[in-house]
């Protein structure tokens, strides 16, 4: 069995890359490996830190404003490269000492060789792994010709490592993407790469107990409301918009009998306001100042429940933060109305937690996910764009969602149906039993075209 490192820019946190390193992880450890991280921070976990991985510090913020926004803080593209060349030999050095501390035998990259935000980052892996010619697997989530912010490289310099590095090509990196498209994407760059989608551990779930029952109360909301639970962090490519448009028209009189049947369901009587939950971290803050004041022209109550939520539980200044499991149970639909993603996370999660799903079918949802089978509300796949830059769908795709949300919530029996379907689907196809499966042998196929090459005495 391996010696397993495990890098990225942030290790621990609520956002998806960190998520998917835990399921990594458990799966690789599953199969007997014993597997480090190492990254720029650490949330709610522990990890070899190296301070210039993280995307926050002052030095790598610098360079990418530089590379991609503005070229105004260098006198030359000589300066900007000699930063760039500076920190990635620091970095070099920590992950030198890193793999020289846990005798890594195999090192995973995710994401910092396939999106653009950290050069000195990707120079560093490189060279790393070139130098000890250590086997080396590239997980891409995401890559930069998806993301605005980096399709428009400030200088000939940021365009020419873009070209030689994102992703690297080398017969003895094994490349793995979460998708059909980006596997096509790099097919077409002459990278072979392998889909690994992203999983859920079935064999747990969440549950009641008696740190999580008071949840609801905690966070305002009142056994009369109906609880549309937004997961994702608040970016603007998640398209928040149209879960508070959901929740509006669900709100209109013609639906109100349905919602009180739900709300009957669970012993009270009502209903009360539909209300959005939103967990997880405001990333994007004029975006969520407009979705507030969007909202409020709705008549939708939104709630913001990160200082209460995050990846672990604990205690904190005498007052309970919750898993970002535990929100889960108290909802009772989830919105997943992102325009653009590499996966589905928050979707699948929903499903685990035999929730139903009110989906935008963006472009890797219609190719990887739904073709599965899977039963969710369709919030379509068209949207328009208005003068404030928020996204709409057609009204009478708006409406015909809202019904089949209404009847969903009302009918106990549909419930059981759709939510049950859809678990037992995911179970089959998107397990930790399934990655297992998978990383076994994208582990065996790394491991033997290093050929025990692996420079030791590192």
């Amino acid at each position: 069995m391996s010696r397993i490192g495990i890098c990225h820019f942030r290790v621990g946190e609520t956002d998806g890359v960190s998520l998917e390193i835990e399921k990594w992880r458990a799966a690789l450890e599953a199969l007997g490996h014993t597997v480090y991280l190492c990254a720029g921070r650490a949330g709610d976990g522990e990890a070899f830190l190296i301070p210039e991985l993280s995307l926050d510090h002052p030095e790598v913020e610098r360079i990418r404003r530089n590379a991609f926004q503005s070229f105004s803080d260098y006198h030359s593209e000589e300066e900007l490269h000699a930063h760039i060349e500076a920190l990635a030999t620091r970095i070099e050095r920590g992950l030198r000492h890193f793999v020289e501390v846990y005798d890594i035998d195999l090192l995973i990259v995710e994401n910092i060789w396939s999106l653009s935000p950290h050069l000195p980052a990707t120079l560093a892996l490189w060279r790393t792994v070139r130098d000890l010619r250590l086997p080396a697997i590239a997980h891409h989530h995401d890559f930069y010709w998806e993301k605005e912010d980096y399709r428009g490289p400030t200088c000939p310099l940021v365009r020419r490592l873009l070209a030689e590095y994102f992703p690297p090509r080398d017969p003895k990196i094994t490349h793995v993407v979460i998708n059909r498209l980006a596997q096509g994407e790099l097919a077409k760059r002459g990278i072979p790469a392998v889909v690994v989608p992203n999983v859920l551990d079935f064999s747990t779930s969440p549950k009641l107990d008696e740190f999580n029952q008071d949840l609801r109360e905690r966070l305002g909301l009142s056994p009369q409301d109906v609880v549309l639970l937004q997961s994702t962090r608040v970016v603007r490519r998640k398209g928040i918009e149209l879960a508070v448009d959901l929740a509006a028209e669900l709100s209109q009189p013609g639906f109100r009998s349905a919602l009180a049947r739900r709300v009957r369901q669970r012993g009270a009587s009502g209903p009360g306001r539909v209300v959005l939950l939103l967990t997880n971290l405001v990333e994007d803050p004029p975006y969520w100042e407009q979705l507030q004041q969007h909202s409020a022209r709705q008549g939708v109550e939104v709630r913001l429940a990160t200082h209460r939520v995050a990846f672990c539980r604990r205690e904190q200044a005498g007052h309970k933060i919750y898993s970002f499991w535990d929100t889960y149970l108290f909802a009772d639909l989830m919105t997943y109305p992102s325009l653009q993603e590499g996966w589905g996370n928050q979707f699948l999660e929903g499903i685990w937690a035999k929730l139903p799903v009110a989906s935008f079918e963006y472009p890797v949802f219609k190719t990887d996910i739904a073709p599965l089978g899977f039963k969710y509300v369709s919030l379509g796949d068209v949207v328009q764009t208005d003068g404030d830059g928020l996204r709409r769908v057609p009204p009478e795709v708006l409406r015909r969602a809202a019904r089949q949300t209404a009847h969903l919530l009302s009918s106990p029996a549909r419930y059981r149906e759709v939510v049950e379907h859809n678990y037992q689907l995911a179970k089959r196809h998107l397990s930790l039993t399934k990655l297992q499966q998978l990383l076994a042998g994208v582990v065996s196929r790394t491991m033997a075209a290093q050929g025990g090459d692996i420079v030791k005495g590192r």
